[in-house]
C-alpha cells in the first residue's frame, strides 16, 4: 500500500513468524524461482500479507495437515527441523489476534495472514 499498515501485535511474535515463513520459502522454492511477498488493505479493516512460491517438490499433503504439529509437507525429506514450525508460526498468529490459511495450487505454495488494522 501506498500508506502504512497498522496493526496492534506482539512484535517479537510476528518477527518469529515473518522470519520462519520466509526462511521456509526460500528453502523449498524451484531453484531458480522467486518468493513473493504482498500486502494490501482488504475490506477497509483488514491487513492481508501473503508469501508465495513455487515449490521444488511434489506437495502431495492436504492444506489442513501441513498446519498441523509434526506434519512435514515433504515426507521424504531428511533434513533438519521438527515439523513444528507452520504449526507454531499459525498458533503465534491466532496469539496476535489474526489468522492464517495455507492455499496449494499445484506447485504454489501460498501462507496468507490477516489481521485486523487498528
Amino acid at each position: 500500500p501506498d500508506e502504512p499498515v497498522y496493526i496492534m501485535s506482539d512484535g517479537k511474535k510476528l518477527y518469529r513468524v515473518f522470519l520462519n515463513l520466509i526462511s521456509n520459502a526460500l528453502k523449498y522454492s524451484l531453484a531458480g524461482s522467486r518468493v513473493y511477498i504482498t500486502l494490501e488493505k482488504k475490506d477497509g479493516n483488514k491487513a492481508l500479507a501473503e508469501i508465495k512460491n513455487i515449490s521444488n517438490y511434489e506437495m502431495d499433503f492436504k492444506e489442513e495437515e501441513v498446519l498441523e504439529r509434526f506434519v512435514r509437507g515433504d515426507k521424504s525429506r531428511s533434513t533438519e527441523g521438527s515439523g513444528l514450525g507452520l504449526a507454531i508460526a499459525q498458533s503465534f498468529v491466532q496469539a496476535c489476534g489474526g489468522s492464517m490459511g495455507i492455499k496449494v495450487d499445484g506447485d504454489l505454495f501460498k501462507v496468507k495472514l490477516e489481521f485486523t488494522m487498528e
